[in-house]
């Protein structure tokens, strides 16, 4: 909240009330602002010191002990008082030295009131310019709020709300989001934010920060003050109006995207109709990728992977989008540049995707993605469905890999539809049901190591990395499996018959 408004002391000094008052120390401190005044009674005055407190006092009550006057001054500039007024003449007729200086030090004036002034008719013409001051910028409040608010209830846009608050201020603003993006500056061509110069304030929507208002100023006056607590309610509506609009439209498109995942029978018109009225360009080529986080991280995951995808984008003048599903993330994300629609003699700009999003998802553990390849927005269902095999699949096949792309996975999905048509349960147990036999009765896993030599042609030293054991158990475990299922590993055909069973065999289970 503001403060209440105030008067400077140098003003204060002008009134012929306080015509005969003498400034004995702490000049430097009379553009001090007045907004309250009271009168000292007791010695210990701490507990009830406030911001800019004009403090009057004959001295009385620590008459004794001279030596707590510095101590009074240290605790009116703690409290960032106004200045302390002394009547002298009666009980205090010389100022310590250490008060003195204690008041330059500080920038807190000591004020000598002529002994023949009431306290009452000081603090009554005081507290009359206070309240006039207060009353003057109520008015001139109340003058800023309408018509800030008249542009807001006139759909004025928030471009024209910023050019009147920064006419008010009669200093550059600029309105960023919580990501640190500019919503809106004035001038619009304003240079960019210089930290030595501006102060911010920050913009809430239901206690929620919604971003940060820059000022370019960084001396305020009361009336500046005034119109920063306006500013920051209007533009707290123009955001609460645009964060509502944003999440109507997020509603929207996410549900148009469950529609298209879920394959609902939608022409192709309905589709680019649809998808053009929510800023899916329907023109352009689209990807799946679908995301499953098990990590306590996920959030700070989300952000980041967000701040990416839209980055990336950009850069191709694109707009890629987040979809939730429960802890899955479904990526929308468009990668054919919109130069090829603009020129049609450009080739065609895509891109890729899965080169992009795979060094950000090694950094992370216990986050997989799926890749499903590229469709026309109309059967994205299509790279959605190729995506969830390509996670399914993929992670089946190998264990220690995090990103995986339906085409690396494409002949292990047709295996599994072909035995749908084919006995291929016989033939495997034939060919590694001893094995299987054997790590099920013993707690083994040379199944799982049989696979890895095989799917790294026969090294014992990208298999031990695999499994991560060392290369002589690998060789230990080969030599069993040989021994157990009388297996010929040495034949190529073989060998390659062995790798077909065990993926069979790991695509079943």
């Amino acid at each position: 909240m503001m403060n209440p408004a105030g008067i400077t002391l140098r003003e204060l000094l002008r009134l012929p009330i306080l015509k005969d008052a003498k400034v004995i120390s702490g000049e430097e401190g009379l553009n001090r602002i007045v907004r309250h005044i009271d009168i000292m009674e007791v010695p210990d005055v701490s507990g009830w010191l406030r911001e800019g407190e004009l403090l009057l006092t004959t001295a009385y009550a620590i008459r004794h002990d001279p030596t707590l006057l510095p101590k009074l001054v240290e605790q009116l500039a703690q409290k960032e008082a106004a200045a302390l007024a002394i009547k002298t003449e009666r009980f205090l007729h010389d100022m310590p030295i250490e008060m003195v200086q204690m008041s330059n030090n500080y920038n807190l004036p000591l004020i000598q009131l002529p002994n023949n002034v009431p306290y009452m008719d000081i603090i009554h013409s005081v507290m009359e310019q206070i309240i006039d001051k207060q009353a003057s910028l109520l008015r001139r409040s109340e003058e800023i709020y309408k018509t800030l608010t008249t542009l807001v209830l006139d759909n004025s846009g928030i471009q024209a709300v910023a050019d009147n608050v920064a006419a008010l201020l009669k200093a550059p603003i600029w309105l960023m989001d919580k990501a640190g993006e500019t919503i809106v500056s004035s001038p619009i061509n304003a240079s960019d934010i210089s930290s030595s110069e501006t102060r911010y304030w920050s913009i809430k929507v239901d206690k929620q920060l919604e971003g940060k208002l820059f000022l370019g100023k960084k001396k305020l006056d009361e009336l500046d003050l005034v119109c920063i607590e306006q500013a920051k309610l209007v533009f707290s509506l123009e955001l609460m109006r645009i964060k509502t609009a944003l999440d109507t439209e997020i509603k929207l498109r996410g549900d148009f995207i469950e529609e298209l995942l879920n394959g609902l029978p939608l022409s192709k018109q309905v589709v680019i109709n649809r998808g053009t009225q929510l800023g899916l360009r329907t023109e352009g080529i689209w990807e799946i990728a679908i995301v499953e986080i098990e990590n306590d991280e996920s959030a700070l995951f989300i952000a980041k992977i967000n701040l990416l995808i839209k980055h990336e984008s950009q850069k191709f003048h694109l707009k890629s989008h987040i979809h939730r599903q429960g802890s899955r993330l479904v990526l929308l994300l468009a990668s054919q540049s919109l130069d090829q629609t603009k020129n049609p003699n450009l080739q065609a700009k895509s891109l890729n995707w899965a080169e992009i999003l795979t060094p950000f998802i090694k950094e992370w553990s216990r986050v997989l993605i799926g890749f499903g390849g590229s469709s026309p927005l109309w059967e994205i269902q299509r790279s959605f469905i190729k995506a969830k095999k390509a996670i399914l699949i993929g992670s089946k096949m190998d264990i220690n890999h995090q990103v995986f792309t339906y085409e690396e996975i494409e002949m292990y999905h047709l295996l599994i539809g072909a035995s749908e048509n084919v006995d291929i349960d016989k033939f495997v147990e034939k060919k590694i049901g001893k094995l299987c036999q054997y790590d099920k009765e013993n707690g083994t896993d040379y199944l799982k190591t049989f696979y890895y030599y095989l799917s790294s042609g026969g090294s014992l030293v990208e298999t031990a990395k695999q499994l991560f054991i060392h290369r002589n158990s690998v060789k230990y475990r080969i030599d069993r499996i040989r021994e157990i299922d009388d297996i010929d590993i040495e034949n190529f055909r073989e060998r390659f018959v062995y790798y077909f069973c065990i993926v069979y065999y790991q695509l079943k289970m």
